[in-house]
């Protein structure tokens, strides 16, 4: 998906660097079952066994249930999905990138729909504020996991929200 010269009347992106292997981000990034493990946004999320193009997914949010379809994987490095929520229509795409220090995350999204062009303002806002927070928490979560592998450390104990305490 480009960054530039989006055709949707809502599109927003982010990026952070992680400092964790992608080989860990990536295993965070695409269990998508489990996102909701360290994303206390996501309720609840269910996916096809095997993770491929064409594959589909559902997660729900506080405005309602995405279902989702993978139109492009290449592992360990990017990942994009298309699906539906109520009367909009959402794009994303990751990219991950190794660094010395770890990990690039880029993700581009994009919203489409009546309601995308009634609200463009409003759901531009909204989708930038989401995206810098599932960075975040994606960071924190991948960074946990590193430092406990690195030292041997059992795994931190979690609230019901899915959050390290």
């Amino acid at each position: 998906m480009e960054q530039s010269r989006s055709s949707a009347p809502v599109s927003a992106s982010a990026q952070i660097d992680i400092a964790a292997p992608r080989p860990e981000v990536w295993a965070i990034l695409s269990d998508i079952a489990a996102w909701p493990t360290w994303n206390p946004a996501i309720r609840e999320s269910v996916q096809d066994p095997q993770l491929d193009v064409g594959s589909r997914f559902r997660f729900s949010t506080e405005i309602g249930t995405l279902k989702c379809r993978v139109t492009a994987l290449e592992v360990p490095g990017s990942f994009e999905w298309k699906g539906r929520v109520l009367v909009l229509g959402e794009r994303q795409s990751w990219q991950l990138e190794t660094t010395e220090a770890g990990t690039h995350v880029t993700v581009l999204a994009e919203m489409t729909g009546l309601a995308a062009w009634l609200l463009k303002r409003r759901l531009t806002e909204r989708l930038e504020a989401v995206l810098v927070s599932v960075l975040d928490l994606l960071r924190l979560e991948a960074e946990v996991r590193t430092s406990e592998a690195e030292e041997g450390a059992p795994n931190v104990a979690r609230t019901e929200e899915g959050r390290a305490r």
